[in-house]
């Protein structure tokens, strides 16, 4: 089966944006980018994709967000925007992928019963999310902003549950400049070092939001069970996203 769609959102630098799209050798039918910027800086170049010729991908559609609406915002839009689609193959842009990756990916998302399939250990820099999973599970959690976390409060609304996953697809990729290892991924603050302070600071602090959302346990730090439903309300389902302005804002980039 062909990929029905393959979304990534991009900040800056789209040398990696356009390696990972080099790098797909297996038929996609929609690619498509959100470029997060916000600023301006780099939307001829995120346009020019448009133009690439690519033999394996039958669609690229690029949008230029007026803003950033962070990870999980742009998570959202791939999947909103295609919301008639099977699923959702969501990718860091600082990813390529190996001869061979996506074949493996796209063979193992075939079995109906399998939810995510995951690149290498269960990480999220890699997944494609099944349509079922977002019906039961809901959309990512935009309080997350800009980054970090999003995947971890995702994976705790269905720890309780028997969610089958494929970890690893067992064939290598890159994250950055290395395979293997997420030493090098996060190209976002690397570069622009400029952002790396606040984008730290909205990490820490959306830890601290994780810890009341699902309690401290959900970092495997501290003994105890995560909360099975968000902030220990049995009245909210596990599907429940909200947001709060106020905490948002506190954390924004500036653009």
């Amino acid at each position: 089966m062909a990929i029905s769609v393959l979304g990534t959102a991009v900040v800056n630098e789209p040398y990696w944006l356009y390696r990972m799209f080099m790098s797909i050798d297996y038929p996609v039918d929609n690619f498509v980018v959100f470029n997060n910027n916000g600023r301006g800086q780099i939307t001829e170049q995120v346009d020019a994709l448009k133009s690439v010729p690519h033999r394996y991908v039958k669609n690229v559609h690029v949008c230029h967000l007026p803003a950033n609406v962070g990870c999980s915002g742009a998570w959202n839009l791939i999947i909103k925007c295609f919301m008639q689609s099977p699923h959702w193959l969501i990718v860091n842009h600082d990813v390529m992928f190996t001869p061979g990756f996506l074949e493996k990916l796209a063979k193992e998302a075939e079995n109906e019963d399998v939810g995510v399939v995951h690149g290498d250990g269960g990480g999220w820099d890699i997944f494609l999310l099944k349509d079922w999973m977002v019906q039961k599970y809901g959309l990512f959690d935009e309080n997350l902003y800009p980054a970090y976390c999003e995947d971890m409060d995702y994976g705790m609304r269905f720890i309780h549950d028997d969610v089958k996953r494929v970890l690893s697809v067992g064939v290598p990729y890159y994250h950055g400049a290395k395979t293997g290892s997420y030493e090098d991924g996060s190209q976002t603050w690397r570069s622009e070092p400029e952002l790396a302070e606040s984008i730290h600071i909205a990490h820490e602090l959306n830890k601290t939001y994780l810890h009341a959302k699902w309690n401290e346990a959900w970092q495997g730090h501290v003994d105890g069970e995560t909360y099975s439903n968000p902030f220990d309300n049995p009245s909210f389902p596990v599907c429940l996203t909200t947001y709060n302005l106020s905490f948002v804002r506190a954390k924004h980039l500036g653009f």
